[in-house]
């Protein structure tokens, strides 16, 4: 009977198809995916044409909402267990690093600078007018904070493979030292400089937590409409498609960064612009960590 014993020998186009690996950037969320074809038979491909065409597309609220959900608090905890987590990492986290020491003094240096200098010589409706804009937050140039991207501090993210509550805990500490120092830098017998907080993942427990700082809660896309070059911009960790969208509307501040490493025409164009400096630790992900 006829046989053979030659070999079979894989084709070249096989071996090379085995090897394949995907990168895949998606223009929504900044996210880079990479995968192997394995033993895939077949993947989706697009052209160039439809490429461009499907990032220069915004992303529904359905798709938004596809990619992040409100983060799953764990069942025991309550908001008065969050606000005791909380008031433990301002005391005995926060207060204590050498972090807080330095955003504290370089917020110092940079409001006082934002001062209007007043003179002996002004007239009377010169001083009323300082008083004025002192009490309404103009002196400083600022009349709003906004947080974008402070994750959850309660819930764990991505169907509960995440856990980042700590950072976010960390972050709001943070947060609300840059309010108690633009606050103190202005009139607050009458506040009106409010801070607001955008995060898909925040749940409710998060927006109890929020709102028992004083800080409001808006949902997406609000607190990107309500930036203006008034604004303090508090985001570290934000991604680089949303930090293109918010430095193009010229905030007066922003914490966040360090934008000296984003690959952004607009991120460059804005640091250029502005006096840049590296004052605290972030974590891999930009976030300020412990």
């Amino acid at each position: 009977m006829p046989h053979t014993s030659r070999k079979k020998h894989p084709h070249p186009n096989n071996t090379l198809q085995a090897q394949k690996r995907f990168q895949i950037t998606d223009a929504t969320t900044g996210w880079t995916h990479v995968t192997t074809s394995g033993k895939a038979r077949r993947c989706a491909r697009t052209t160039k044409d439809q490429q461009s065409q499907s990032q220069s597309q915004s992303p529904t609220k359905e798709e938004e909402e596809s990619l992040f959900h409100p983060a799953e608090a764990p069942p025991t905890t309550t908001l008065d267990t969050l606000k005791t987590q909380f008031t433990q990492i301002i005391q005995r986290t926060w207060k204590d690093s050498s972090t807080c020491d330095v955003v504290g003094r370089t917020l110092h240096n940079i409001l006082l600078q934002s001062k209007p200098q007043e003179s002996n010589t002004d007239n009377i409706q010169q001083s009323h007018t300082t008083a004025e804009n002192k009490h309404n937050g103009t002196g400083l140039g600022i009349d709003s904070i906004i947080c974008i991207g402070l994750g959850s501090p309660s819930g764990f993210l991505r169907g509960g493979w995440v856990d980042r509550r700590l950072v976010s805990l960390y972050q709001l500490a943070a947060l609300v030292d840059v309010m108690a120092s633009i606050s103190s830098s202005s009139s607050s017998a009458d506040p009106t400089i409010k801070t607001y907080a955008q995060d898909p993942v925040f749940n409710t427990l998060d927006k109890s937590l929020l709102s028992s700082l004083d800080i409001t809660v808006l949902e997406s896309p609000l607190a990107f409409e309500k930036v203006t070059p008034r604004t303090f911009l508090f985001c570290p960790g934000a991604e680089r498609t949303h930090l293109e969208q918010l430095l193009a509307l010229d905030p007066a501040f922003v914490f966040g960064g360090p934008l000296e490493d984003v690959e952004s025409e607009v991120v460059s164009a804005f640091v250029k612009r502005r006096r840049s400096s590296r004052e605290y630790h972030l974590d891999g992900n930009g976030c300020l960590s412990p």
